[in-house]
């Protein structure tokens, strides 16, 4: 009989255990028996059209008009994830009553989500890389911290010669395009499925020679960025500023602070320890480190195995949780034995065999057996 202790491949016989060095580890056995892999949010009607084999990992098969249309679309429906959506008072503040600061702006999104887009489809670097770190967190809380007072009028309250430098340079045109790639790094947090088809079509297309692909996720970007030149155009129709504008700065305070207790809370937890999630019925819970292990586990119940891979920086993991507690989705997933595998360092998760195609949180990788014929 064959175990698998900590990966490695033990045959016992007679109540003799002998190690096998030339049998696959359990990772290697869970990468050898990966079926289909799916990013990001997905409503419950999708999700069990995932578990059931009817998804196909992604959406678009090659370039043509109407997929480089689709990627546009879908870079700008990315305006409208969790991770992106809190942040419009920050960007309105930013661009203020200016078609050319959203344009610089939306020029900073494309440039950095492009980048980014290379790193993952080629590279290998998963998004959520850069989220994941406290210290980037950190950064991002005590950034914000700053706007929501500037908006307050804090830095205004003395002699305008006392104006702080840095202060004055937010109304400089390349602090607009460097908080538009400020944005498009914060969403990355967020994963799409049409982001990770993206990717996913860029690295097959240029490892088949199609150098072209390579402009896939600069295109996505420039979707993304596409409302920001007209939302600046449209703010010049807003009546002259007045009184009533200390309400509307009061309003976005708030919400610019709200985000940065958020992204506080986020760093907090990368530097001192996040939340775990609990084991339930049907359910283990498995970090990198010990995946293999629990994988074991989860091997010998004979059924096919989920796992669900998630942070607790991941704002769609949050919404996916939502999903997975619906009773269509319960159902379904009593047929799996389910490990719901906590990734705080992407790049800890991506260096598991068989997790090399994760290109961000969260992510649903199904193990099954092959029937025989």
């Amino acid at each position: 009989m064959t175990n698998y202790i900590d990966g490695a491949a033990v045959v016992c016989e007679d109540g003799v255990c002998r190690l096998v060095e030339d049998l696959p580890s359990v990772a290697t056995a869970a990468a050898d028996a990966a079926s289909r892999i799916a990013h990001g949010y997905m409503d419950a009607g999708a999700f069990v059209s995932f578990l059931n084999g009817d998804a196909v990992s992604g959406m678009l098969q090659g370039i043509s008009p109407l997929s480089l249309l689709f990627v546009l679309l879908g870079g700008a429906a990315l305006n409208l994830t969790p991770c992106v959506l809190p942040m419009v008072p920050v960007s309105l503040m930013v661009i203020g009553k200016s078609a050319k600061r959203g344009l610089l702006y939306g020029a900073g999104m494309m440039l950095a989500y492009g980048v980014l887009g290379i790193l993952a489809a080629v590279g290998g670097m998963a998004f959520g890389s850069v989220q994941s770190s406290p210290l980037f967190n950190t950064i991002v809380a005590i950034a914000f911290v700053a706007f929501s007072l500037a908006l307050l009028g804090v830095w205004n309250a003395g002699a305008r010669t006392s104006t702080p430098a840095w202060v004055k340079a937010l109304k400089g045109p390349w602090f607009a395009f460097a908080a538009g790639a400020m944005s498009a790094i914060l969403a990355g947090a967020c994963v799409a499925p049409v982001l990770a088809s993206v990717l996913l079509l860029t690295a097959k297309m240029y490892a088949g020679g199609n150098v072209a692909a390579l402009l896939l996720p600069f295109l996505l970007g420039a979707g993304m960025a596409l409302p920001w030149p007209f939302l600046g155009a449209g703010l010049l129709a807003l009546p002259k500023p007045g009184a009533w504008m200390k309400w509307v700065n009061r309003v976005f305070a708030a919400v610019v602070f709200a985000l940065a207790v958020k992204y506080g809370m986020i760093a907090w937890k990368g530097w001192f320890g996040g939340d775990a999630a609990v084991s339930s019925e049907g359910v283990l819970v498995a970090t990198p480190a010990d995946f293999e292990k629990v994988f074991a586990d989860a091997k010998a119940s004979g059924k096919p195995i989920l796992v669900d891979c998630w942070a607790t920086w991941c704002g769609n993991c949050a919404a996916m949780e939502k999903v997975l507690a619906t009773d269509e989705v319960k159902e379904s997933l009593k047929r799996f034995s389910v490990i719901k595998l906590q990734a705080e360092d992407m790049k800890e998760l991506v260096k598991l065999p068989g997790f090399g195609e994760v290109r961000g949180l969260p992510a649903f990788l199904v193990f099954e057996e092959e029937e025989e014929n």
